[in-house]
């Protein structure tokens, strides 16, 4: 270590101990908390973050997206400009001649913007908003010039041919190039009022010949910069970004149903070009636990394609064709049926699913035992009281519970209809006129609670309707503090006689969903479970997954039922409760199976959900929820396919057979044709089909590239000469229209 003097811009010195006078250097900015010197990102990094687009102003939107509303003949010069310039100087000068009252300015990283009117119905506003003419990053601006281009290459190279110049080979990629760069320059130079460039020329004919080398080389790059990064979908709330969330309601589904897995795979396919409504369906059915595969008709929606795949199918095309849609079908139910077990599963880590009806039967074995410990602590401290000692309820409060009891007893019974209630309500005059000796009491609610025990008759019901009213009051009378005697007594009985209540609360309340399971009665001379074991789950949930939706007080069960058991059980109950929503995708029989109706299913979430939100939401977690939900739409896709019920598409592929009988009247001849030619034709063609619609792996994509390098390489050349570069995989959407010409 070594001492150093150092004097800073101000005059001032400080002696920093270090190792080096630049760790000592380093020392004293960060005690006098300067920030080091910012290192200027490089050339790469510069570049990267043009591409991307990354430091563009967030509240600046690009002209394309920012709703201007501009008149008919504003908004075609307005797409002719921005489809052949991205120089700052002529978008300047366009945009100025198309709308005079526009103005500019830069932001941060000096990119142009343009304030500019806003238009609707065709008239101004009096509002102006900010927009970028040359979207952030490489996007949909070179999109248009690259499709201009490239549309703009048949119509040149066949004018080319009509001279006799050449249009193929390296010749052909200059020639081509160099006259479209001569067509863009002008466009551009028209709508900008900027001098013509004739160096364009010669670089578009470069241009021409580098083709598809230069495109797809930016295209890598620029498809690198915006892969680069996991794909941002949830913002810090949880929930969908706006982007992503926008891609999933344009697939019909709902954000907040949707996991941030399936959101990413959705987002990624439609930046590939994929129809949003496909990649939900192929993003959907690889993310569930188990992939399940469908066919291009199935991804798509096509129903043609689905007719087509159910002729397969039926035999229409050959065995070969059958078998391969025999064995799909077969591999996607048993992927479904994979999916139902994998997300019960989920629902009990570490543990296997439960049969039909076990998760009932667990469940109230659970709440007997849990019962039964309650009961057993209520007895044991009604012990401890008696052991105590004695203790009395104040003279004036046990004559006021004699009182109310009988008043109670003589709603509804008499003498002659309980004469046994009313005798032992004589015996509770008797003791609380001797004082309310709290032993006696308990007695004589034992000998009551006997009687309420017994056979359901006149008497059991008296003794039930006073029990209850007694407890009541001899609870009411504890919690104000109404008994007397020796402390440690009254203590005792206090915490027998408020624990009972407690219990009696809980175990014992009619109706309630814990007194229905553990409630036992006098059968055949037995004591029993009110309800059978084997009859639980159908006591909680219903008989039917329908049910489920209609039983209005199962969240408020599904809750009491949570507090009280422990999560083996709790999780089990759930998996009885998958059981009988999964039920409802059972359908019909194919093949001597049964098979999986996503569509049935779906409907049955879907009426539970809109229905009864409190059961599922108790059930089932967020995670849990999304996951089924993301289930029922990939098997109603895969199990609601277009078919040929009427069998006339069928009769139809039998057409070559009957066609070739017309060619000869009778023997050999006619077996020969509608037999062997009949097959060659039909059968491979049926399996090829076959094969393709059950190996789609993934969604098709409904924007495709093209390879017309020259035209590519042309525009491309065109563009860089002022600056300017062309985006990734540019979709060909169709001619531009430039001064009304096409």
């Amino acid at each position: 270590m070594a001492d150093f003097e150092l004097t800073t811009p101000d005059g001032a010195k400080y002696k920093v101990t270090a190792e080096t006078e630049d760790q000592a250097f380093a020392a004293l900015q960060k005690m006098l908390g300067a920030q080091p010197p910012k290192e200027e990102p490089g050339v790469l990094s510069r570049l990267w973050t043009f591409i991307a687009g990354s430091d563009a102003d967030p509240t600046i939107p690009a002209m394309v997206k920012a709703n201007l509303g501009l008149p008919p003949a504003k908004a075609a010069q307005m797409t002719a400009l921005l489809a052949t310039t991205r120089s700052p100087d002529r978008l300047r000068s366009g945009i100025a001649k198309i709308e005079p009252e526009a103005e500019f300015g830069e932001d941060d990283a000096g990119r142009l913007y343009a304030v500019l009117p806003v238009y609707r119905g065709g008239e101004k506003t009096g509002q102006f908003t900010r927009v970028y003419p040359n979207e952030p990053g490489l996007g949909f601006t070179e999109a248009m010039q690259a499709a201009g281009a490239v549309a703009a290459s048949t119509p040149i190279g066949r004018g080319l041919r009509a001279v006799g110049l050449p249009t193929t080979g390296a010749l052909g990629a200059a020639t081509i190039g160099a006259t479209e760069a001569a067509v863009v320059e002008g466009a551009s130079s028209a709508l900008s009022g900027a001098p013509f460039q004739v160096t364009d020329i010669p670089i578009g004919a470069a241009g021409g010949v580098a083709g598809e080398k230069l495109f797809n080389v930016v295209g890598s790059l620029v498809g690198a910069a915006r892969r680069s990064g996991a794909e941002r979908v949830l913002g810090p709330d949880g929930r969908l970004l706006p982007g992503p969330a926008k891609l999933v309601r344009d697939a019909g589904l709902d954000p907040d149903q949707v996991t941030a897995a399936v959101a990413a795979e959705i987002q990624k396919q439609a930046r590939a070009g994929v129809e949003p409504g496909a990649a939900a369906v192929t993003a959907m059915s690889q993310n569930l636990p188990v992939e399940v595969p469908m066919t291009r008709g199935q991804i798509t929606g096509s129903k043609g394609q689905q007719l087509a795949e159910d002729m397969m199918a039926s035999g229409a095309y050959g065995s070969a064709a059958e078998k391969r849609m025999t064995e799909f079908r077969k591999g996607q139910q048993e992927a479904l049926r994979g999916n139902i077990t994998a997300i019960s599963e989920g629902i009990a880590p570490g543990s296997i699913p439960v049969p039909k009806g076990q998760g009932g039967q667990l469940a109230q074995e659970a709440l007997v035992a849990a019962r039964a410990g309650d009961k057993a602590r209520a007895n044991d401290l009604y012990a401890q009281a008696r052991a105590a000692g004695a203790a009395n309820v104040q003279p004036d409060e046990a004559l006021n519970i004699a009182d109310a009891v009988r008043s109670t007893y003589r709603e509804g019974f008499d003498p002659i209809t309980a004469p046994q209630m009313d005798g032992l309500l004589l015996r509770l005059d008797e003791i609380m006129a001797n004082g309310g000796d709290i032993k006696s009491l308990q007695t004589w609610r034992k000998q009551v609670s006997n009687l309420r025990s017994g056979a359901p008759t006149v008497e059991a019901a008296a003794a039930g309707k006073v029990l209850r009213d007694f407890d009541e009051r001899l609870t009411a009378a504890v919690d104000n503090q109404l008994l007397i005697g020796d402390q440690s007594a009254v203590s005792a009985w206090k915490n027998a006689i408020t624990n009972w209540a407690e219990y009696a609360k809980t175990w014992e309340s009619k109706g309630g969903v814990l007194n229905v399971l553990t409630e036992k009665v006098t059968r055949d001379g037995q004591r029993q479970l009110k309800v059978a074991p084997e009859e639980a789950a159908n006591a909680i949930f219903t008989m039917t997954a329908s049910g489920l939706a209609s039983k209005t007080k199962l969240p408020r069960d599904l809750i009491t039922l949570k507090s009280k058991l422990p999560e083996a059980e709790w999780n089990a109950l759930r998996q009885e409760a998958l059981i009988r929503l999964t039920d409802t995708a059972e359908g019909a029989f194919r093949g001597g199976e049964r098979q999986v109706s996503g569509v049935n299913f779906k409907k049955s979430w879907e009426n539970l959900q809109s229905n009864n939100p409190g059961v599922v939401n108790n059930l089932f977690s967020k995670t849990e929820r999304d996951t089924i939900t993301q289930f029922a739409n990939v098997a109603a896709r895969a199990t609601n396919a277009a078919v040929n019920a009427s069998n006339s598409a069928n009769a139809a592929a039998g057409m070559i057979q009957r066609l070739a009988s017309g060619f000869t009247a009778s023997g050999p001849g006619q077996f020969l044709l509608q037999n062997w030619l009949g097959s060659i034709i039909r059968e491979p063609y049926g399996a090829a089909m076959a094969a393709f619609g059950a190996g789609q792996r993934s969604a098709p994509r409904q924007i495709v590239g093209t390879s017309r390098a020259p035209a590519v390489g042309a525009g491309a050349g065109a563009a860089l000469s002022q600056e300017e570069s062309i985006g990734p995989n540019i979709p060909i959407t169709g001619r531009m229209t430039i001064g009304g010409q096409q």
